[in-house]
């Protein structure tokens, strides 16, 4: 992972922490799925079951542990089989689990999607080894659902990721639905994310003003709106 990232997963962390002093609830709650969304992507470890969660905001110290975890699981993903890694990605899915109204029940639903989502990735893997993958099917499905779709662009940016780690991810059925369209561009559903494009574009404008201060106030702190 890059530096970049590291620095962009940081700040996030840092955002929804000074907006939960400012008591802006309902920015931090997005701002709080949008980053535990990247986190568990970049865990490869993202699950559906996320999508239907409420989390409240926890306590400062309890985010800056979240925090502190998401930054030491990022440090060992290029030695990712370890045994301590998984435990600690098992800490972070408990912590964000106990942020919800049922941490017990959403702990189990979460591990047993993440189990079941692995192993239905191995088996289209190997399945594609025999037979073309039939995408009609998919793309048929989202029409009638009438749903908003991401680029690969555009998630690569939701993300974090780069636009080629995108694609990848798309033909290797990381993303629920997704397809190419007429042209041979990737489209993905939206409901395989935990915000809205809407509340993307929330989280967007809060950056925007972030900078806009910097600029403006020179070398102040950065979360001095």
């Amino acid at each position: 992972m890059t530096t970049t990232m590291d620095r962009e997963q940081e700040t996030l962390w840092d955002t929804v922490k000074f907006l939960n002093k400012l008591h802006d609830k309902e920015k931090a709650e997005i701002l709080l799925k949008t980053t535990i969304e990247k986190s568990l992507r970049l865990m490869n470890v993202y699950t559906p079951v996320v999508l239907q969660l409420h989390f409240s905001i926890p306590g400062e110290n309890d985010l800056e542990d979240l925090k502190q975890l998401d930054a030491a699981i990022r440090g060992k993903m290029e030695t990712y089989q370890s045994e301590q890694t998984f435990e600690e990605v098992l800490d972070y899915i408990d912590m964000i689990s106990k942020m919800t109204q049922k941490p017990q029940e959403t702990n189990k639903k979460m591990l047993a999607s993440i189990l079941e989502k692995k192993t239905k990735e191995t088996a289209r893997v190997s399945k594609r080894a025999y037979a073309p993958l039939d995408k009609s099917a998919a793309v048929e499905t989202n029409k009638e659902r009438n749903q908003q779709f991401y680029t690969t662009s555009e998630a690569a940016r939701k993300l974090g990721l780069s636009d080629q780690t995108i694609r990848r991810m798309c033909e290797n059925g990381k993303f629920e639905g997704a397809y190419r369209s007429g042209g041979g561009h990737w489209r993905i559903p939206e409901d395989n994310f935990i915000t809205s494009k809407q509340q993307d574009k929330i989280v967007d404008e809060l950056f925007e003003q972030i900078d806009r201060k910097n600029k403006e106030a020179g070398d102040v702190d950065k979360f001095d709106l």
